[in-house]
């Protein structure tokens, strides 16, 4: 169940949600600071992961076992650059049938409860850099 959030919870949510990079818990707790001088980078944890327990937010592990958050709740996919690191939301919906999940999940031994589908490659600054590299 949802609790009623307070103005720093609030706060939190907010630069998550407007956020369009996935931030970490450093990089939230570096804008909600310029809103709520008196927070705590302790309390911006806290906070996080209520916010992901209640599901007003959504947890995405990297590959480098770091967190980053997402606003947009609902079912998507992401993209992440191989050079910089970057989480992007995928704004397409890339089909797959259920009997492929369910096949998949079977091959792997899991009981399936969701799915999301992550791409891997430069993303366009990274890609614009190394086209800039490659001219000179």
């Amino acid at each position: 169940m949802k609790e009623k959030l307070n103005a720093n919870a609030q706060a939190v949510l907010d630069m998550v949600r407007a956020a369009n990079n996935h931030p970490t818990a450093s990089e939230v707790y570096d804008a909600v600071k310029v809103v709520r001088s008196h927070i705590g980078l302790a309390s911006v944890y806290r906070i996080l992961h209520s916010l992901v327990e209640q599901k007003y937010i959504k947890e995405l592990r990297h590959s480098d076992d770091t967190c980053r958050y997402d606003g947009h709740i609902s079912r998507h996919d992401h993209a992440i650059c191989t050079e910089c690191g970057a989480l992007l939301d995928v704004p397409v919906d890339i089909p797959l049938t259920q009997e492929m999940l369910e096949q998949a999940a079977r091959a792997t031994g899991i009981e399936l409860s969701s799915h999301e589908l992550r791409l891997y490659g430069r993303c366009p600054a990274c890609s614009q850099k190394q086209k800039q590299l490659l001219q000179v």
